[in-house]
């Protein structure tokens, strides 16, 4: 992720020299590092919304933020939206919990264990993608389930939570951490797994492509659950409630022109993402439930199997309080729902 420019001050002089030490100080005080969110008075309210997000050049339900941003949709609700892509979970929380960035979107099980820490300085403050749309994919048609090894990403992610469901109810699947959906299908074609985890739209670029077959889907399995969850620095929230009643406003608009205008979202997603518009399309019309995927309408059902997941997965040693975990305050009304 790139880091934020900060401030430099000119020293000239002994007493210009302490005086701009004595400002630094007070800027690390109360300034950025508290979720400022960027404004030119430490703590002050802003405009200014800084969001951290994971895949924002694979996930089209990620993309779709620059999308609001490049037909100023953002601008026009009064906000001045940075987007910036970090490479993981982790990476992704971490400049929100230092406050260089102000909102993430990140992955189910990392913001669940991080916004449990009260020194993370992170709110969860809604589900995002509320569908399960992780798929397992193979080399070729065929292959059995039982005895299959399955590559995930990495130690603590949502799809070793899928794995690990998985092999509850197949003892005999074997795991393996590899990486990104790029990884895990390079892995599969060289033989090193049965199949390796993807979403759209890399299952349908993939089953076009190269013939790649689905080993499982696992939304048949284990169900639904928000693929991943926003989490907004603490401090950032508390003074600045209206941006991200703002923001709320603006996604909701955005997943609803996803969910009724799949084939125009195509077309502006697929540059971002890279890959042919038809395709994107393709992927789309394929997404389980595209309007439920696409919906800030929290799905307390979704959310309660992902607790279970995560309790049976030894992630957490008791179910997630959706009621205190979960603030709805910024979403829009008919987004809320009771826990």
């Amino acid at each position: 992720m790139r880091p934020f420019r900060g401030r430099t001050f000119a020293l000239v002089g002994a007493l210009l020299a302490a005086l701009a030490l004595a400002l630094a100080g007070c800027a690390s005080e109360g300034g950025d590092a508290g979720g400022g969110g960027g404004g030119d008075h430490p703590g002050a309210p802003t405009k200014t919304l800084r969001i951290s997000a994971t895949g924002t050049d694979s996930l089209p339900f990620m993309a779709i933020l620059q999308v609001g941003i490049n037909k100023g949709w953002f601008r026009d609700a009064g906000l001045d939206v940075s987007l910036y892509s970090g490479g993981g979970g982790g990476d992704t929380l971490r400049v929100v919990t230092s406050g260089d960035a102000d909102l993430a979107i990140a992955g189910n099980t990392s913001v669940v264990l991080a916004a449990a820490k009260p020194a993370s300085h992170l709110t969860i403050v809604a589900p995002w993608f509320q569908v399960n749309d992780f798929y397992w994919l193979a080399s070729k048609p065929g292959q059995a389930l039982p005895g299959a090894t399955l590559g995930f990403s990495s130690a603590g992610s949502t799809t070793e939570l899928i794995v690990k469901a998985l092999q509850e109810r197949t003892p005999s699947i074997k795991t393996i951490a590899v990486g990104a959906m790029g990884d895990n299908w390079a892995a599969t074609r060289a033989n090193r797994i049965t199949a390796g985890w993807a979403m759209h739209p890399f299952v349908t670029q993939k089953e076009q492509s190269d013939g790649a077959a689905v080993l499982v889907a696992t939304r048949d399995v284990i169900g639904d659950f928000p693929a991943d969850l926003v989490a907004a620095n603490t401090e950032y929230a508390q003074r600045n409630p209206a941006n991200l009643r703002a923001f709320f406003t603006v996604a909701d608009r955005l997943m609803g022109y996803v969910a009724t205008q799949p084939g125009a979202a195509a077309a502006d997603l697929a540059p971002l993402l890279k890959i042919d518009p038809a395709v994107m399309a393709q992927s789309l019309t394929q997404t389980p439930e595209l309007a439920k995927a696409y919906s800030l309408k929290v799905d307390a059902a979704a959310l309660a199997n992902l607790s279970k997941l995560m309790v049976s997965a030894g992630q957490l040693t008791a179910p997630v309080d959706w009621k205190t975990a979960l603030d709805q305050r910024y979403l829009p009304d008919p987004a809320r729902t009771q826990l």
